[in-house]
């Protein structure tokens, strides 16, 4: 098996044939920051940061910041083209109450199947994703990526009771005060989600 690291930075990342490492069982796993993924930046509002003091001292935003991942590239006993793996992650997110910081656990496990077209995700067993393959070569971070949108809340929040006192009194009074906008906006955002994990990858 080929393994392939991410470092934790902002090295340009690498492009793969998806059909060649399943023939090859490439391995890719690593760390990489969150700031690096351009569809997530821009899904989501992250509120500024300060530093947070824990057991060694103040905690390094870098590793706090950054998703830890693993994909394993093979062909199943059938014959298809899988990729197996897991993400793990924390995402920061402005919660709708109080507009503070809600962390986020992500802990996705992958199960995904290559297809040529759309048609052959109907032959696919119930276990297994379809990922839609429409060029020659591809970034395998774009799959970590899509994991962590499909993650995201569609309104993030702390659980009731655990936002500051009178967050839940402010949160009411917006709603009935945005009106139809704030319901709109709600509706949509799924929609534009689901919209940017069809780019075909490297877009």
């Amino acid at each position: 098996m080929r393994y392939f690291c991410a470092l934790m930075s902002s090295a340009p990342r690498e492009l793969i044939d998806p059909w060649r490492a399943c023939r090859r069982e490439f391995v890719f796993s690593g760390d990489v920051l969150l700031r690096e993924f351009q569809r997530l930046t821009a899904a989501t509002d992250v509120p500024e940061r300060a530093p947070r003091q824990v057991d060694s001292g103040l905690e390094d935003p870098a590793v706090a910041d950054a998703v830890s991942y693993e994909l394993r590239f093979a062909r199943d006993r059938d014959g298809r083209c899988v990729v197996t793996g897991r993400v793990r992650a924390t995402l920061r997110l402005r919660c709708q109450r109080c507009l503070d910081e809600v962390e986020v656990p992500v802990d996705a496990r992958i199960e995904l199947a290559l297809i040529r077209r759309d048609e052959d995700a109907l032959d696919l067993p119930g276990h297994l994703d379809p990922w839609l393959v429409t060029e020659e070569r591809l970034d395998p971070l774009d799959l970590i990526e899509d994991e962590l949108l499909l993650a995201v809340p569609v309104i993030p929040r702390h659980p009731l009771g655990s936002c500051m006192p009178g967050a839940v009194e402010r949160d009411e009074a917006a709603a009935s005060a945005g009106g139809g906008k704030a319901g709109s906006d709600t509706r949509r955002r799924p929609f534009e989600i689901l919209a940017a994990l069809k780019r075909p990858p490297g877009k």
